[in-house]
């Protein structure tokens, strides 16, 4: 039997581009033909994965998502120590990852939420559903870390949770915008050094010096 053509791309393939192009360029500076270009896929072929750009960018936020949890817990199961230090371990290896970085690309979901994030109700919910969800794994984390008597308790895990996602969201635009990993750093000592531990682990003289002192 006559083995058919083998595939030159996938649905996989064409989601791992797009990561990229919108790292790059944004959703808006990415046009489709642009998306077709850099995937060497005709528009007859990608209509056959996608039904619309929308659609595709909504895939790779998704994928985009997966990919980056996967590599998350790669990384923190090869780590000593508590859960607490195991988290800022992680986020450490994190910003020595930017540091290597020629551009700062920062979260893909974090710059799209501000570029897109209200265009759309398929945006919204997409975006929408994955913050949640990296919110929903931190507070298990922040439970696991009360448990351990690491982190504060007079706080549900969810509101740190939040907490934690805002200023490291906040920080990443600070990065861009500045071109530099300090925001990473100060935040992350911060959280970790003053405002996550229990209060019994720290002065007010302390929190005065602040992450610096």
């Amino acid at each position: 039997m006559t083995k058919g053509r083998p595939p030159t791309h996938s649905r996989e393939k064409l989601l791992e581009k797009g990561i990229e192009l919108f790292h790059q360029n944004g959703y808006h500076g990415t046009g489709l033909s642009t998306i077709l270009k850099a995937c060497k896929v005709s528009k007859g072929s990608f209509y056959n994965f996608f039904n619309s750009k929308e659609e595709y960018a909504i895939e790779v936020i998704e994928f985009y998502q997966a990919l980056e949890i996967d590599r998350w817990n790669q990384e923190f199961d090869q780590l000593s120590g508590s859960h607490f230090v195991k988290l800022r371990k992680t986020l450490a290896l994190l910003v020595e990852e930017l540091d290597s970085c020629s551009e700062n690309i920062g979260c893909l979901i974090a710059n799209l939420s501000g570029e897109i994030g209200n265009e759309s109700p398929a945006f919204r919910q997409a975006i929408s559903r994955s913050t949640s969800r990296v919110i929903k794994l931190i507070a298990e984390d922040m439970q696991i870390c009360q448990q351990e008597g690491c982190v504060r308790t007079d706080l549900p895990p969810h509101v740190l949770a939040s907490l934690i996602w805002d200023c490291w969201q906040g920080a990443l635009l600070r990065m861009k915008v500045e071109d530099t990993r300090t925001p990473l750093r100060e935040t992350l000592a911060l959280l970790w050094d003053y405002i996550l531990p229990p209060a019994t682990s720290k002065t007010d003289q302390d929190f005065n010096k602040g992450p610096h002192a």
